[in-house]
Formats: structure tokens, C-alpha cells, sequence
């Protein structure tokens, strides 16, 4: 008896030693998501598995530290070198149109047209932003738009709107959340974009992230 005891605790031992130094070394971290702005990839109290073996690049999703030392987390867009351009809330990426099927845009839809995929709605819990009493935003994929047979109008700012919150560097420059660019990203810096885009303070606020920020790139 005293035997298995043993056993169980130097299992037990082991079994701890070896978590705390996969995760001291953040050669696996393993974090709960707390915020919706990278929705719909990720809910909050969704796990997400990353490691800092695995070097970030563009589409990845990367951890990284603010001044604050509290960790975000959004997906890569670009990297040192990328030039990156927005129109009316579509990226653009060395100058082509970037394939961004997990981001959620907001478009204009109507009172009919929303109740003809409501289910839908309720089931997957797209964001709905009355505007007045025929007429609400919504955040959609453009998979889902190609799913639902929709032909919507972006809800995204004018390009001559100013947004007193976006990054000093950038609002000088005339931009805001969804027309901006082309911007060239600085060599060793990254720059990151939530994909829930009107629901995300990212690099389009705070400006880019140093390589050296990044703590670990998500796995899984």
C-alpha cells in the first residue's frame, strides 16, 4: 500500500514539474479566451494552446505583451516589409485583396432581410446593432454572406471620418478604423487585427507590435 502511495505521489511530482516548466519555458501556454474581439474564431472561455517554438507569421494568432504586462492576443496580418492598405473595412495586403474568410465585417441589413436568417442569428450569436426601426448593422464572414445569398452594403466609417481614438501615427495621416494605408510596417514589428474589426483594439489603435512583445504564437 505504501508503495502505491509512493508511486502516486512521485507521478504526481513529476506530472507538476513537468507543467510548470512547459509552462515557465512557454513551450506550451495554455489560455482561456476573455474578450469577443476575435470572434467569430474564438469565444470568450474558449482554450487556446500556443508555444513560443512556433515563429509568428502572416494569419497567425499571436500572444503578446502590452506596457501594462497584461497579454493580448490577435491574428498577424503583416509583417516587417508588408504593406498594408484598408478599404471601406477590406484588407489589402502588398496590394492585393487578402482572403480573410474568419473576419467579421459589419454590413447594413434590413428588418425583412434579418428575419429571413434569424435562426441563424440566435444559433451563432452575430452581432446586431439597431440603427432605426427597418434598418440594423451585423457582423457577418464573407462565407456567411455567400451562404445566406446576401448582397449587402459595408457599415464601416467614410473615408473622410476622423476617429479621435486611432493611432496618433496614423489619424495624422488623415485614416481611421476602416480606410487607411498603404502603410509599410517597420522591419521586426508585426501588425495585428482582432476579427471581430468593429469590436477589436488592435493595431489599428495602438499601432504595431516589436517581435519582441510577441511571447508565443497559437497551435491550436
Amino acid at each position: 500500500m505504501k508503495k502505491v502511495i509512493l508511486i502516486i505521489l512521485l507521478t504526481g511530482c513529476f506530472l507538476f514539474a513537468a507543467f510548470y516548466t512547459v509552462q515557465k519555458t512557454r513551450l506550451l501556454v495554455f489560455s482561456k479566451f476573455s474578450a469577443t474581439s476575435n470572434r467569430p474564431t474564438y469565444n470568450p472561455g474558449d482554450l487556446i494552446i500556443s508555444s513560443a517554438l512556433k515563429k509568428p507569421d502572416n494569419n497567425s494568432i499571436i500572444l503578446f505583451k502590452r506596457p501594462d504586462n497584461s497579454i493580448w492576443v490577435f491574428r498577424c496580418i503583416g509583417k516587417g516589409g508588408d504593406v498594408i492598405e484598408m478599404k471601406n473595412e477590406t484588407v489589402y495586403l502588398n496590394g492585393k485583396l487578402l482572403s480573410e474568410p474568419f473576419a467579421w465585417n459589419e454590413y447594413y441589413i434590413t428588418k425583412d432581410q434579418m428575419l429571413g436568417i434569424i435562426g441563424y442569428i440566435d444559433k451563432n450569436k452575430n452581432t446586431v446593432n439597431r440603427i432605426n426601426d427597418s434598418l440594423f448593422s451585423i457582423a457577418l464572414t464573407t462565407a456567411e454572406l455567400k451562404k445566406y445569398n446576401l448582397n449587402l452594403k459595408p457599415y464601416c466609417a467614410s473615408k473622410d471620418s476622423i476617429n479621435q481614438s486611432i493611432f496618433p501615427e496614423f489619424k495624422k495621416m488623415g485614416y481611421n478604423e476602416d480606410n487607411f494605408g498603404p502603410i509599410k510596417i517597420p522591419e521586426n514589428c508585426f501588425f495585428v487585427l482582432g476579427d471581430n474589426r468593429h469590436d477589436a483594439y488592435d493595431s489599428r489603435y495602438f499601432g504595431f507590435v516589436k517581435a519582441d512583445e510577441i511571447t508565443s504564437t497559437v497551435i491550436k
